[in-house]
């Protein structure tokens, strides 16, 4: 990953009030990471850095999608088993910030 899609990505995890077009987008791929492996993650992930192409141009929710898609493949690399959004607990203080 290129110094300033890394960048991108980073500023996309950061703390902020996500627009409802950044929620879809990480349940999106939230839903079709569930049982993904790290391999599969990861190679999704390429996928989507493809399709996006110039990542400072992307829109908030593909720079949403994106940086979620590398979160889950960090948390898989460390995790070894398929990715689920009950066990992973970013997702879940996501989720908790949501219905308060």
């Amino acid at each position: 990953m290129s110094e300033g899609t890394e960048a991108v990505v980073e500023a996309a995890l950061e703390p902020h009030e996500p627009s409802p077009a950044e929620v879809e987008a990480r349940d999106r791929v939230r839903n079709e990471a569930t049982g993904m492996t790290h391999h599969q993650a990861a190679a999704a992930l390429e996928s989507v850095l493809d399709a996006v192409g110039p990542t400072a141009d992307a829109d908030p929710a593909a720079r949403a999608a994106l940086a979620e898609w590398h979160r889950i493949t960090e948390v898989l690399a460390g995790h070894g088993g398929p990715y689920t959004p009950d066990a992973d607990p970013y997702a879940q203080g996501q989720l908790t910030a949501r219905h308060r």
